[in-house]
């Protein structure tokens, strides 16, 4: 992390009298974290799709068919939403594992071999590249253009000026006549090209020979080329050897092989494909040209402040004409496609850099759209990495995003403008993940849109809160601050909001995700879930419902590996601020921040001081919203205390609703503290009302815990503490920060809308940052002491609950219910299509093989049963009833095999194949009791089995000709 300085190498020249007031280099760019994510993106991608590629150009397209015909067969509906499927698929696992298993084709070391070809050609395009470049141009050595000596010198200057570790080597193209330069090579081996323009101009135009030259250099210095170009690589590689064949591929795939039917039937999902990658192309491109032109403006001021003329920058900015309207859209867009901003851009940014602190909105809506994508490539992680996977998605979208509100958060600070809210970066990111998610196959999966897209809106609302609770934390911390570097602050304020989101996509994507298709939890799965007996009882009501849902909200998964104790991080660590701030001065503002040191006095009026309340006032809000909350508490566990568990299938929801209400109760104070809070607070109101709740939410499972506690064992109408534990602690700070955020920004609006009946302000208007209003209500000493130890022992309490609560969810692991389990059972009935493919399935993938066994013991026994009949002698009697005890055994092996496969896929189907496993079951036992005790009986028995048997295959094979599963027999 780089601190705030003037210059950064000795005997640097001084910079132009307009150059920027404010060091843009206080805090970290970002950029480097979206080239980050485009090379994950461009990873995990190839990943996906060399695999699918390999597998359509390589696979036997009879063993693809019949791969795909386990699905139909097992009676999965490619038409129905996704949560029926899942529900299909869940019916018989275990057939379809080894139907799937059975027409398996594995490409593995072709797959490995290509993706090793795919990382070589990227390292071997990264190392070309320098030499590509420097061959297509024909250029020369300096020394070749340079025969007097006059440039050597000074460009050995230059380079003495910017301090670089390794001197690059100048080369010069002298066909261009322009008079420009590029920066390229490789780290250890830099190389800047100039142009032939630039080299003839460089006695009569000296100043602007030195600025293109410094930012050139400065390129060089930022450490642009490497990261830059190895982007370029990846992305021309995976262009070419990764993402056209997977496009031609899902192209012959939507519309030309296989059959219309079948091609039809999976077209949603095959062409929400073929979209992603088309999203794909444009984020990443879009992403790498907007970094690239950050990066030109970070060379710029580097250049200006290693004393750089700003005549380049100011002879551009006057070419470029002001346009209006429509052609000033044109213009706009145009310019996102070009690799360098626009020359007045560039000038304005070297007297005031704003356009680096600005929270634009396209790039969050590319790293949202990305980050979605990424999501979709990283499918095939399995579930015990979920919550890695969780964290890497979440520190890619939060760290993006966070970066550039803590930027912007500072530079309103330094500048004395308003501190952005950072709602709308959020709103952004999370537009970023709604496009994603509606156009990609994740929340359609093979439906042309989700059942339910508003379901989308709880990634979007989780984002807005994060990012809100960023922007506000960030200027309490920049407030208080006095370290050498505002990083370590900028790390910690980054980590706590994105283990909060990914806790949050950890459970999006174990349960929440098929909210999608509506809401799929039936009361007997919910109970069922939790391990506990009967029906709700008609007579709780709309609350049964409540009790129902909350258990499926974000927040309530209780492992540790759902990173619920993220939640707590988000009042802990506004809470310590307040501590820092009381400590340092009680809110004075007066000391000026160690890492504001070398900045203009005049520019960081604002950026000092503390947050406009101790933690007393917070303190005390929680404390009163303790109270609440154990009244209500008492209230509640003495009316369930009485409730009668008589009743006919009571006892499980009532016995579930003495687990829950605790969590609803100290969910509603928390609700209540954190938006009475936050509408009777300015600055800083949603950190402020979660510190509260924070404070509200501890002290409620403190007093639960004490209340059950005491009645443990009391009877039967109580929660016994072991089942309690597992649930209070993660629901109500997880599931319970949650809500007190959302329900602060219901108190922000109605304190908004207060005043503005009562002073007719407008209700969107955000009043400029006032400092230190705390010292008008300064605590005496001695209570403020007390404040501080009060503060410190929530936290200290607060982390420790948390910690206790990770350790006892994770052992017991009671708490993480499997979704299959409440999912609603049902499925409509397939289509006349579907079911007709379904049934041919059923007879493809092993029915008609089973079928055809069971005939062809039902042959060998028949063989038998009519050779022992006309057998003469004992030997042959013997003979042949050795050979039955053989047919007996193939006939039960042909049977238990057939009783392993699917069944069919219809109710009429299903019976006749039970008659047919039925019977030959009973054939089986006939023919054993003929061999070990033949006569007359048992004989008469066995053929009577036999027939049954036979005529039972034969309505089978009937049926599936009439259903068209089969091809009918030649008469």
């Amino acid at each position: 992390m780089r601190v705030v300085a003037t210059n950064t190498a000795p005997g640097a020249a001084q910079p132009p009298a307009d150059s920027a007031p404010y060091d843009e280099r206080v805090l970290a760019a970002g950029t480097t974290l979206r080239f980050v994510l485009l090379l994950a993106l461009l990873t995990a991608a190839g990943s996906s799709m060399i695999p699918r590629t390999v597998w359509h150009l390589l696979a036997s397209s009879e063993k693809a068919d019949m791969a795909a015909a386990c699905s139909l067969a097992a009676g999965i509906d490619p038409s129905v939403s996704m949560n029926t499927s899942f529900v299909q698929s869940g019916h018989q696992p275990a057939a379809l594992a080894e139907c799937t298993a059975r027409f398996a084709q594995d490409f593995t070391g072709v797959v490995l071999g290509v993706g090793t070809l795919a990382l070589a050609a990227a390292l071997a395009v990264y190392w070309l590249i320098p030499v590509w470049r420097t061959r297509r141009t024909k250029v020369v050595p300096l020394d070749v253009i340079d025969v007097h000596g006059g440039l050597r010198p000074l460009l050995d200057e230059l380079v003495a000026l910017t301090g670089l570790d390794r001197a690059p080597r100048f080369v010069v193209d002298p066909a261009s006549r322009t008079t420009g330069a590029i920066a390229f090579g490789r780290p250890r081996r830099p190389v800047i090209r100039l142009d032939g323009g630039l080299v003839a101009t460089a006695d009569t135009e000296r100043a602007r020979f030195r600025a293109v030259v410094l930012h050139e250099l400065a390129h060089l210095h930022n450490k642009d080329t490497g990261i830059t170009y190895a982007t370029v690589a990846l992305w021309r590689v995976f262009l070419v050897l990764v993402l056209l064949p997977w496009a031609a591929v899902g192209t012959d795939i939507l519309f030309f092989r296989g059959t219309a039917d079948i091609r039809g039937m999976f077209a949603p999902f095959n062409a929400h494909a073929q979209v992603l990658g088309g999203l794909l192309v444009l984020a990443v491109y879009l992403s790498r040209l907007e970094i690239v032109r950050h990066r030109e403006i970070y060379a710029d001021l580097m250049a200006a402040r290693w004393g750089a003329s700003a005549e380049p920058w100011e002879g551009g900015a006057a070419r470029q004409r002001s346009e209006g309207g429509w052609r000033e859209l044109f213009v706009r867009f145009a310019g996102l496609w070009h690799t360098h901003p626009p020359p007045a851009l560039r000038r304005a940014s070297l007297s005031d850099p704003k356009a680096l602190f600005a929270l634009t909105a396209l790039p969050l809506l590319l790293a949202g759209l990305a980050a979605d994508i990424l999501v979709w490539h990283l499918g095939a992680v399995p579930d015990e990495l979920l919550w890695l996977k969780a964290l890497l998605v979440a520190g890619l979208v939060v760290g993006i995003g966070g970066v550039a509100l803590w930027r912007a958060v500072l530079y309103a600070l330094l500048a004395g403008r308003p501190v952005p809210s950072g709602w709308s970066v959020g709103l952004w990111l999370g537009l970023g993940v709604v496009v994603g998610e509606l156009t990609g196959p994740r929340a359609a999966m093979n439906q042309w849109l989700p059942a339910h897209p508003e379901a989308l809106l709880i990634l979007v609302a989780a984002l807005v809160l994060v990012m809100t609770w960023t922007g506000q934390n960030a200027e309490w911390w920049l407030r208080t601050w006095r370290g050498r570097s505002p990083g370590p602050v900028m790390l910690a304020g980054l980590a706590v909001p994105v283990l909060a989101y990914a806790s949050v996509l950890y459970w999006w994507w174990f349960l929440g995700e098929v909210l999608t298709d509506g809401w799929p939890f039936t009361t007997a799965g919910v109970l069922a879930a939790y391990n506990l007996p009967g029906l709700p009882p008609p007579d709780i009501g709309p609350l049964w419902h409540v009790v129902a849902v909350v258990g499926f909200l974000p927040g309530t998964l209780a492992r540790a590996g759902s990173l619920w104790w993220a939640q707590v991080l988000l009042w802990v660590l506004p809470l310590l601020a307040l501590i820092v701030a009381s400590r340092s001065g009680g809110g004075s503002g007066m000391e000026r921040p160690r890492w504001l040191a070398r900045t203009p006095p005049g520019a960081s009026a604002t950026a000092s001081g503390a947050p406009p309340y101790g933690p007393g006032r917070l303190l005390a809000a929680g404390l009163a919203g303790g109270v609440v909350c154990s009244a209500g508490l008492a209230v509640a566990l003495a009316r369930l205390r009485t409730a009668d568990l008589g009743a006919v299938g009571a006892t499980g929801p009532l016995r579930l609703a003495q687990i829950m209400a605790p969590v609803l109760v100290i969910c509603a104070a928390t609700a209540l503290t954190a938006a009475v809070v936050a509408a009777l607070t300015d600055s800083g109101w949603l950190t402020a009302g979660l510190v509260s709740a924070g404070i509200t939410a501890l002290l409620g499972v403190g007093a639960t815990y004490a209340i059950m506690r005491a009645d443990a064992g009391a009877g039967p109408g109580t929660v016994s503490w072991s089942l309690s534990r597992d649930v209070h602690l993660p629901y109500a700070m997880g599931l319970g920060t949650l809500v007190a955020g959302l329900a602060a920004f219901v108190g922000r609006g109605a304190g908004l809308f207060r005043r503005w009946l009562i002073t007719g302000r407008r209700a969107g208007s955000r009043p400029a940052a006032r400092l230190a209003p705390a010292e008008e209500h300064s605590l005496r000493p001695v209570w403020r002491r007390a404040v501080r130890v009060a503060a410190i022992g929530a936290v200290v309490a607060g982390v420790g609950a948390t910690a206790l609560g990770v350790d006892v969810s994770e052992s017991r692991g009671q708490s993480s219910r499997p979704a299959a389990l409440m999912l609603d059972r049902s499925a409509p009935a397939p289509s006349a299509a579907v079911s007709r493919l379904q049934h041919q399935a059923w007879a493809a993938a092993g029915g008609l093989e089973r079928i055809q066994a069971l005939q062809a013991a039902e042959r060998g026994y028949s063989a038998a049963f009519t050779a022992g009949g006309r057998s003469t002698t004992d030997a042959g009697f013997l003979e042949v009833m050795d050979r039955m005890k053989t047919t007996c055994g193939e006939m039960d092996r042909a049977a238990r095999q057939a009783t392993t496969y699917f069944s069919v896929p219809s109710a009429a189907g299903q019976r006749m194949w039970a008659r047919v496993l039925a019977r030959h079951r009973a054939m089986v036992g006939t023919c054993r009791s003929l061999a070990t005790r033949p006569s007359a009986t048992t004989a008469e028995a066995a053929g009577t089995a036999r027939r049954n048997a036979v005529d039972s295959v034969d309505a089978m094979l009937y049926w599936l000709a009439e259903k068209g599963a089969i091809r009918p027999k030649s008469p």
